[in-house]
């Protein structure tokens, strides 16, 4: 196993290499419009990333270390005890009104409290892994998807410690770190997407087929799902170590490649079925309309999957004006 994650760790530095291809492809191509405008765009994205990126960073290690399962058994029934006696403070139970006459330090009690603040947890997930799908499947750029990725992973496994008030410990925040680390460099390398293109091939219908850019957009959409694959995988790994007790070894906090997929299928339905209707009505639509927007087709089968997330209340402008940033910069830079 540390053999493995040895190799891991230096085909790492394989994806960081297409990282920062992207990044170098995305300067050269601005630096041939405009001097000036590649260094103002350089310098926002480099703004976004301390915004959203290592701002939140900071405010992960200032909440209390006091979250984490253990794995020796002895300690489980001290560690609910003191589990429960915290989460009685906590913020989201008592805007519900959580009632806690009826709770003791059982188990079964402690189930209930999770139980409450599952689907919390559940929205929370939702609302960063459609982001993420939407927001990198239109950049068409894996140093953007890259940040795009950071920023929302750092903020979603943020929320969920918000969620249940506290943090893991920093070994085990180095942990989940590293599986964003991962998911990063994956995701920012834009190899991924070509091993995927064939699950997209399925949502065409022969005559979706005739659609001139229709391997570009699957490859982005390609490109968009895998992200959020894994981004479900770091949530999901986040939460276990918020809600788990006792474990056994490590890997129980690591949830099966079938679960993260359902997971992620299941969190991407409303954007899957806009994407099916769009392909019928683009299907319909004169080839003249369709060439007029074909510098980022992608955005004509996500059209309504924006608005829904446009319109959830819980993402606040900034991310909305992140979001019609890296939509803007698609279309301008369709690399």
């Amino acid at each position: 196993m540390k053999i493995l994650k040895k190799i891991l760790f230096f085909v790492s530095f394989f994806f960081l290499y297409f990282l920062v291809k992207e990044f170098l492809q995305l300067y050269t191509y601005l630096l041939g419009i405009n001097e000036v405008l590649a260094i103002i765009v350089i310098a926002i994205l480099f703004l976004v990333v301390i915004y959203f990126g290592i701002i939140p960073i900071i405010q992960i290690f200032i909440l209390p270390a006091d979250l984490g399962p253990t794995s020796i058994i002895s300690e489980a029934e001290s560690l609910r005890v003191k589990r429960i006696k915290k989460l009685r403070g906590n913020k989201f139970l008592k805007e519900n009104n959580f009632d806690f006459t009826s709770i003791d330090n059982s188990e079964d009690s402690y189930n209930k409290i999770v139980a409450k603040l599952r689907p919390e947890c559940e929205r929370i997930r939702k609302k960063y892994i459609n982001q993420v799908f939407y927001s990198t499947a239109v950049s068409q750029n894996g140093f953007l998807d890259a940040i795009l990725i950071f920023s929302s992973a750092v903020n979603l496994v943020k929320e969920i410690f918000l969620l249940y008030h506290g943090r893991v410990n920093t070994r085990e925040l180095f942990v989940i770190a590293k599986k964003v680390y991962y998911s990063v460099l994956i995701g920012g390398s834009e190899g991924i997407e070509y091993a995927t293109e064939e699950l997209f091939s399925k949502l065409a219908t022969d005559t979706a087929k005739s659609i001139p850019f229709l391997d570009k957009i699957f490859s982005s959409l390609a490109d968009g799902y895998i992200n959020a694959v894994l981004l479900t995988r770091i949530s999901l790994i986040t939460e276990n170590y918020c809600t788990m007790i006792y474990i056994k070894k490590d890997r129980d906090l690591y949830p099966s490649p079938s679960f993260v997929f359902k997971t992620a299928k299941d969190l991407t339905t409303d954007i899957f079925n806009s994407i099916k209707v769009n392909l019928v009505r683009i299907t319909k639509e004169k080839t003249e309309n369709l060439a007029a927007k074909a510098f980022n087709p992608v955005m004509l089968v996500l059209d309504k999957g924006i608005k829904s997330i446009k319109d959830n209340k819980q993402i606040n402008s900034g991310k909305n004006a992140i979001l019609n940033g890296i939509k803007n910069l698609g279309s301008i830079f369709n690399i």
